[in-house]
């Protein structure tokens, strides 16, 4: 952790597992009105945000807060908002789902309205869906274009001498093969709340969501459920794999930095992630290690195979924000094809907004052709009604392989979070 004058609060809040780093964007202190308040979950891409921002406005000082845990980082920015001590820009989540989405914190109350910026007319309609609160109002920029495949260290695959698998009993074949090289075929990191439910999105995409878009509507109008769909299938699938050697020993005790640890070190050939995860394998992996991505099977035929994506990124203004016209300012450079460049690359993500300049790689190339294709899916949660259903589906899949619930019991939860928050 690196402590430079900021926000010593937050990573005061005595989070001892989370990595939370703050620095300053100057030495010097610049004006109260040329001074920017920040907080982010992940630090690398928006650290390159500010600094490009500050860079392009001498003067600008920008403070910001950075906490490596999505839960911690959740946590504490929703204390903030509340007490009256959040940062005037803050990361968050798109559409629904948990505590610090779009459509939650707006329902709060807790979002300035950017309708009227220039950016936010040029929104597509599923742009805007996942980024306006409940009354239509557009809250948020969003960032990159996120989605969950399987992620590949290259060099680790070539030398396993295998190949990558296009459907689900390649998957299981694979997965037999990799155990008998003795090296983990998929790492996972249940330890990390958060990851628990990548693996399910890859499944349901095709076992779901591509087949039938509109089943969310569907559970909302009381003629769909869980239990009775695809999630069914989906969740045995995840305990097949457990039970076939797909992933480490033990992945409840394993967290996200050891399960990228593994991924980047070649201990793991794949591992099913957001593509964004790619940075942290970075940060362990041999000097010129590299990363694809494929997407994830979950039937026997190749074709119909589908891919989760959505807006990853998002960011907001505190409604209560101390310089409401430096955070526009900053929402403005975040939706400049510059600004959407740069935080695409640095986070190993595609760009939400037109950005000529960027340059799709083996990881993203995939979702841009599968987007193409029709052949892409929205995150499950973002259309779900209320941020417990994801919170009951994060517990669950825990207790799932820990042994304590079964499938039917962990669809049952689900459904009656969604019922309730209907």
């Amino acid at each position: 952790m690196k402590s430079i004058k900021t926000f010593a609060p937050v990573c005061c809040l005595a989070m001892a597992a989370a990595a939370c780093s703050t620095s300053g964007g100057g030495e010097a202190a610049a004006p109260s009105g040329q001074v920017l308040t920040l907080a982010a979950a992940g630090q690398g891409p928006a650290e390159a945000a500010v600094k490009a921002f500050e860079k392009a406005n001498p003067g600008v000082t920008v403070k910001t807060t950075f906490t490596e845990d999505d839960a911690s980082y959740q946590q504490q920015l929703r204390t903030q908002l509340s007490s009256g001590t959040a940062p005037d820009v803050f990361r968050m989540w798109p559409g629904g789902g948990n505590t610090m989405a779009v459509r939650d914190l707006g329902a709060d109350g807790m979002l300035m309205d950017l309708s009227g910026e220039s950016w936010a007319g040029g929104l597509s309609a599923d742009l805007k869906a996942v980024t306006s609160d409940p009354a239509g109002k557009v809250t948020a920029v969003p960032v990159t274009i996120g989605a969950v495949g399987a992620i590949w260290n290259d060099q680790a695959l070539a030398k396993s001498g295998l190949t990558k698998p296009t459907t689900w009993p390649e998957v299981l074949a694979f997965c037999k093969a990799a155990k008998a090289k003795d090296v983990v075929p998929f790492a996972l990191g249940l330890k990390s709340a958060w990851v628990t439910q990548l693996v399910p999105y890859a499944l349901t995409a095709s076992l779901v969501y591509g087949p039938d878009p509109a089943f969310t509507q569907q559970q909302k109008d009381g003629k769909a459920t869980f239990a009775a769909s695809g999630w069914k299938q989906a969740m045995e699938k995840y305990l097949q794999m457990r039970d076939s050697g797909c992933f480490n020993d033990s992945p409840n005790g394993v967290g996200y930095e050891e399960q990228m640890q593994l991924l980047g070190q070649g201990k793991a050939l794949g591992a099913v992630h957001v593509l964004s995860a790619v940075q942290s394998a970075l940060k362990s992996a041999p000097q010129g290690t590299t990363f694809s991505m494929s997407p994830f099977p979950a039937t026997d035929s190749a074709d119909d195979t589908y891919i989760p994506v959505s807006v990853g990124i998002a960011y907001g203004v505190n409604a209560k924000a101390k310089n409401p016209a430096l955070a526009k300012k900053f929402m403005e450079f975040l939706a400049s094809p510059e600004g959407q460049a740069l935080y695409a690359t640095e986070s190993g993500s595609s760009p939400a907004l037109p950005s000529p300049s960027f340059k799709a790689d083996a990881l993203q190339q995939p979702v841009l052709d599968a987007v193409k294709a029709g052949k892409s899916t929205l995150y499950p949660d973002q259309a779900w009604p209320s941020a417990k259903v994801q919170q009951e589906h994060l517990t669950s899949i825990q207790e799932l392989f820990n042994g304590t619930v079964d499938v039917p019991t962990l669809l049952g939860r689900m459904d009656k979070a969604f019922g309730e928050a209907k």
